[in-house]
């Protein structure tokens, strides 16, 4: 889980990542809390700055991507859907 804080423009990049948008997400526990790490995220559902959102890693990653973009092979993390609430 994380939420967005910001986005990268990239005028250099594989071309498997031509169009697609890419976000700084900071990972947040599970009470929407912000930890330590932020990463760089392919987003795959039209996530905002101060969306929270679902990550997904690895295989999971580049799967999203494929279905929705075409064949994306450099990709480990991808926003896969937006939180609209934590329940504990």
């Amino acid at each position: 889980m994380g939420r967005v804080i910001g986005s990268i423009e990239a005028s250099q990049k594989n071309e498997s990542l031509v169009g697609i948008k890419l976000m700084i997400v900071q990972q947040v526990n599970s009470d929407g809390e912000a930890m330590k790490y932020e990463e760089v995220a392919a987003d795959t559902v039209g996530a905002g700055i101060g969306k929270y959102v679902l990550l997904v890693r690895g295989a999971g990653a580049r799967k999203a991507e494929r279905d929705n973009l075409g064949q994306q092979d450099v990709l480990d993390c991808s926003i896969v859907g937006m939180i609209d609430r934590f329940n504990k």
